[in-house]
């Protein structure tokens, strides 16, 4: 549903979502905790919600989003995970 380049953000945004009932979860080709270094452009974390409420959780993004964010929000079929996410 959307990506961002920063862990924070990622965290910040998983907040607002759980605020309104709507679940989310993470993806990163990168483990943060290993390599905690956010590079824009290369380091990408995903996140998804459900696809019931991802409308929803669009709504709540555009409405709270910030113009310097580094959020991208991607229509559901590009964030449906695959098997190279895994």
């Amino acid at each position: 549903m959307a990506t961002v380049s920063h862990p924070t953000e990622a965290s910040v945004i998983r907040s607002l979502l759980e605020s309104y009932g709507v679940v989310c979860a993470f993806s990163s080709r990168i483990p943060h905790n290993i390599y905690p270094v956010s590079i824009e452009g290369v380091t990408h974390i995903h996140i998804y919600v459900p696809e019931a409420l991802a409308p929803e959780a669009t709504r709540i993004l555009e409405e709270h989003r910030r113009p310097d964010s580094s959020l991208h929000l991607v229509e559901q079929d590009e964030s449906a995970p695959t098997e190279s996410d895994s």
